[in-house]
């Protein structure tokens, strides 16, 4: 496999971590431990993840735990149940989705909304 090519976890597989730097990540199965890559991850409705993820993208349509750093966006589904903390500079969550958690959007605000609007 050509390493720009995303990496899969089945559905009947586990994994115990994923370090993958520039590769992406489908999982249909279950990842636990630590997420870490420069590329795109895809939680697909099979897929469970219970994990810290630093990632370039994230988009949930299964289960994740875990606290989520996206340095390009986040995307929840519909079908998609997160708990934890989603920190990236753009979030989309679809109607449906579940979520118990914060959000924290890495944004520049016009100085008079920081200064409470005058």
């Amino acid at each position: 496999m050509a390493s720009d090519e995303p990496c899969l976890i089945a559905q009947q597989e586990r994994y115990p971590w994923s370090d993958l730097g520039q590769a992406g990540l489908i999982v249909e199965g279950r990842v636990e431990g630590h997420i870490s890559l420069e590329s795109n991850l895809t939680i697909e409705e099979s897929g469970s993840v219970e994990a810290d993820m630093d990632v370039d993208q994230v988009t949930v349509k299964g289960e994740a735990r875990g606290e989520v750093v996206a340095a390009r966006s986040a995307v929840l589904h519909a079908t998609a149940r997160v708990a934890g903390n989603i920190r990236a500079p753009q979030i989309i969550i679809e109607d449906g989705a579940k979520f118990s958690g914060t959000i924290e959007m890495e944004v520049e605000l016009p100085a008079s909304i920081k200064a409470g609007g005058a």
